[in-house]
């Protein structure tokens, strides 16, 4: 092969070189990785690293930016909106931030369902806080689970997004985002009731959760009664009297008069019980899914816009020894007006390995 023809193929490697891994940083799909890869290495020879490399993010956005810009630009371009909420300063549990013009309140959360209905979903973090957000007709939700660039901003952490994208392993984006594998086990099959009470300010709801079914109690609407009831006060009433004086003073004789007066205001909150099996889902997303949220917070609820979302794959851990365990627990979770719950669950726990 003369010179020129072998500077004609290095120039003609380069340019494929630089066309797909663009299409990665824009596309963020595995296959790309793959045709990266492909290009100038075999096959076999593809690794974690190269593909990290391709995907890292190196301009970091303000949560800020990055959720007002990536909310806004959903409509225009899925990908777009992905890639900025990648590039957005880690965020593992829960943020709110002010916008720009402190009008609105962002707000944006990292961890696993816990819970799914039609009207909201409950998210544990990784840190154990509960977060309610509302789903209304304009939330969008997007799966993630073969798109890179999807995977790095549903996860934050580029490591677990090519460790689930290119290697099938999501034990790293399962740590990340729930705190551990076991976390997500609970979440998409619960072994224990678990009761948990939203306080938002204007309401309060209570979700208890069991092995197989969920139940929500929360209120409808708020209901005044008043009722008038008759009381009795004295008013005179003067009548004259002739008597046998000159000056003929006057008698007074007093009569009573009924004079309504309204008793205080009753108020009743009735409420509604909904239930529904446990693995309920709503636009494909169910308990035990890794999900990031970003929405808005509007008069006390967190209100979801987008929702990004994974079912994590099933991973079995090798046992180092037979256990017997015997487990009892109550677990009572209670949520402070941000609508963030703080479990406290004791437990007793008794084991002999063998």
């Amino acid at each position: 092969m003369t010179s020129r023809n072998r500077r004609g193929g290095r120039r003609a490697g380069m340019k494929a070189w630089i066309g797909v891994a663009a299409a990665v940083l824009i596309g963020g799909g595995a296959a790309g990785v793959a045709a990266v890869a492909a290009n100038n290495h075999s096959p076999s020879s593809t690794t974690a690293s190269d593909a990290g490399f391709i995907m890292s993010f190196h301009h970091r956005m303000s949560e800020q930016t990055a959720l007002s810009s990536a909310l806004s630009m959903w409509g225009h371009s899925h990908q777009s909106s992905m890639s900025t909420l990648a590039q957005m300063v880690p965020m593992r549990t829960f943020t709110q931030v002010w916008g720009s013009h402190h009008r609105t309140m962002y707000a944006a959360q990292r961890g696993v369902v816990v819970l799914a209905t039609k009207h909201f979903l409950l998210i544990k973090s990784s840190n154990g806080q509960l977060h309610l957000w509302w789903l209304t007709g304009k939330t969008a939700f997007q799966n993630v689970t073969a798109s890179a660039t999807g995977m790095t901003a549903m996860t934050g952490n580029n490591t677990a997004a090519v460790n689930a994208v290119v290697n099938q392993n999501t034990v790293s984006a399962q740590t990340v985002m729930a705190g551990s594998t076991n976390a997500v086990a609970q979440a998409a099959a619960p072994v224990k009731p678990t009761t948990v009470t939203i306080v938002t300010g204007t309401e309060t709801i209570t979700i208890t959760i069991t092995p197989t079914t969920a139940t929500v109690t929360q209120p409808v609407t708020t209901a005044t009664t008043t009722t008038a009831t008759p009381t009795t006060t004295a008013t005179a009433t003067t009548t004259a009297t002739a008597t046998a004086t000159p000056t003929g003073m006057p008698t007074g004789t007093a009569k009573p008069t009924a004079t309504p007066t309204a008793m205080p205001t009753v108020t009743t909150t009735p409420t509604v019980k909904a239930t529904q099996p446990v693995t309920t889902a709503t636009h494909g997303v169910a308990a035990g899914d890794l999900v990031m949220i970003a929405g808005v917070r509007e008069h006390g609820r967190l209100v979801a816009e987008l929702v990004l979302f994974s079912a994590p794959s099933t991973t079995m851990a090798t046992p180092t020894a037979s256990a017997t365990v015997s487990v009892s627990t109550s677990a009572t979770s209670t949520a402070v007006p941000s609508t963030t719950a703080v479990p406290t669950a004791p437990a007793t726990i008794t084991g002999t390995k063998s």
